[in-house]
């Protein structure tokens, strides 16, 4: 069996970066607060361009739903039907409008300096510091880059590309599927697994080079809301109880030991999100994570207690908790078949890399649909520090990512 090793001839032999570039000049950003599907309308005009290419490299079933999933399938040899996924949408913590990326070719090891006063530096960025002689892309400061998944997407597109070009190189079943709207945890929501009848998925949704992900945080969210006692300000000795007050009282008692800030590894976290309100209501989103689900309930608890004491402050106050599951650890399901995580992990070996077993201080799409019964681990794509302005990546490690795909396909193909 014939396996690739060559990052720079996948960048030579496919448009994986033009492909990119190209991706990332299309606003994706997704709206938690929208309760449409997809959350943006903007998403399918990515969506549409990926069916028209799909359909190019000939992919005659390439279509998008009604609710943005886009899905095609590339016929292949053997018994397996492997799926390979990643999401349309970007992060709305910075913005995705207008994005314009950078080219920093054969990379000097020196702090990047961008737009905004926008730094990204080795010493305090240990991947940068590998990529000394690489050409790194990044935005130019004022936005996100949307590696954070567009580099998943071009990976893939390039790995049928590929195919077309070199129809003699064996791989399964193909089945394609690109989601909306995994940055505000619904990509799942309303996935067609019987139709898309895949018997595993990989997401081309992970870090740098090698890192490949069977684990991800355990998530949940509380939700508080604080409401007071309206009245006129002017008028408001004994009268006013003020939500806002009451509010930052609750945030300032969660221990701070526990925050994201201060946590890493292995370490869970709350992590108050989002605050909205004013002196007569107020609510806060806090995203509770962990890798063991008792520790992320116990963190819920550790929420209601506080909330419990802020309330006895004042008898006319009142506070409500709801705790609501967010996506479970993909490794309570992926345990029970540990031969895809060491077929993955061949597949990078042959790449010529360390394969690198991380756990995710996240989620994926596979998250959930692992939970769904469609085991689905997550592969490097080569983005670092997603979600703002200090975004970038390596075309190397996409080129090596690509290598991953292929490698994969190939064992999979028998």
């Amino acid at each position: 069996m014939k396996f690739f090793n060559d990052s720079m001839a996948m960048l030579e032999n496919t448009a994986l970066i033009e492909r990119f570039i190209s991706y990332t000049k299309i606003d994706t950003t997704s709206d938690g607060s929208s309760e449409s599907c997809p959350s943006t309308k903007n998403q399918f005009d990515l969506a549409n361009l990926l069916v028209k290419q799909l359909a190019e490299l000939g992919l005659a079933d390439a279509a998008v739903d009604e609710n943005c999933y886009v899905t095609a399938t590339l016929e292949g040899k053997g018994n397996d039907v492997v799926g390979l996924l990643a999401h349309l949408d970007t992060s709305s913590a910075a913005p995705g409008v207008d994005v314009k990326a950078i080219f920093h070719e054969n990379y000097d090891g020196k702090p990047i300096k961008l737009k905004n006063d926008v730094i990204i530096d080795p010493a305090t960025d240990d991947y940068l510091g590998l990529c000394v002689g690489d050409t790194v892309i990044t935005s130019d400061g004022t936005t996100l880059l949307g590696a954070d998944d567009k580099a998943g997407i071009a990976i893939i597109m390039s790995a049928l590309e590929y195919y077309k070009a070199n129809p003699d190189i064996p791989h399964p079943t193909i089945k394609v599927g690109f989601t909306p709207d995994e940055e505000i945890g619904r990509g799942h929501a309303k996935f067609p697994i019987e139709a898309f009848g895949a018997d595993v998925a990989f997401t081309l949704d992970g870090g740098y080079t090698g890192e490949i992900n069977v684990e991800t945080f355990e998530a949940y969210s509380a939700f508080v809301t604080v409401n007071g006692v309206p009245t006129h300000p002017g008028m408001a000795k004994g009268k006013l109880v003020n939500a806002l007050r009451f509010m930052a009282k609750f945030i300032d008692r969660l221990p701070a030991e526990i925050s994201p800030e201060c946590t890493e590894e292995r370490e869970g976290f709350i992590h108050p999100y989002e605050i909205s309100g004013d002196a007569t209501s107020c609510k806060c989103h806090l995203i509770l994570r962990d890798f063991e689900e008792e520790k992320v309930l116990g963190w819920g608890k550790i929420v209601k207690d506080l909330a419990a004491s802020v309330e006895k402050e004042d008898p006319r106050l009142k506070v409500d908790v709801k705790i609501e599951f967010s996506y479970p650890n993909m490794h309570k399901f992926l345990k029970e078949k540990p031969e895809i995580a060491q077929r993955l992990g061949e597949a990078v070996r042959k790449s010529g890399i360390e394969a690198k077993l991380e756990p995710i201080r996240g989620g994926t799409d596979g998250s959930n649909l692992s939970r769904k019964g469609l085991p689905t681990p997550n592969i490097f794509a080569g983005g670092v520090n997603f979600h703002g302005p200090t975004e970038w990546v390596s075309t190397r490690a996409m080129g090596y990512s690509l290598c991953t795909v292929l490698n994969l396909m190939t064992l999979y193909a028998g």
